[in-house]
């Protein structure tokens, strides 16, 4: 009577734990995939080379001035400016 009650409860807790085991490999797994998902993100946006923010002075004070673009923008060579390291 004993024996099988045993045998039930043993094979229910290696379920468990072989049910345990698969969702932790599934995460695992899924983990990694969002992982090079992102890096695949962030490989695009360097080689996109996206616009760079540059300010300079205080909002509102004399000489205060905003531009957004690319470090190699055609419009600033043209009018002489030079591409700036910030």
């Amino acid at each position: 009577m004993i024996g099988p009650f045993l045998k039930k409860l043993i094979k229910y807790y290696l379920e468990k734990l072989l049910m345990w085991l698969r969702m932790l490999k599934f995460n695992y797994e899924l983990d990694s995939e969002i992982d090079e998902y992102h890096k695949a993100l962030d490989k695009r946006d360097k080689e996109r080379n996206l616009p760079k923010v540059i300010e300079e002075g205080v909002f509102g004070e004399d000489g205060w001035s905003i531009s957004i673009g690319s470090d190699y923008d055609r419009d600033s060579r043209d009018r002489g400016e030079e591409p700036t390291d910030t």
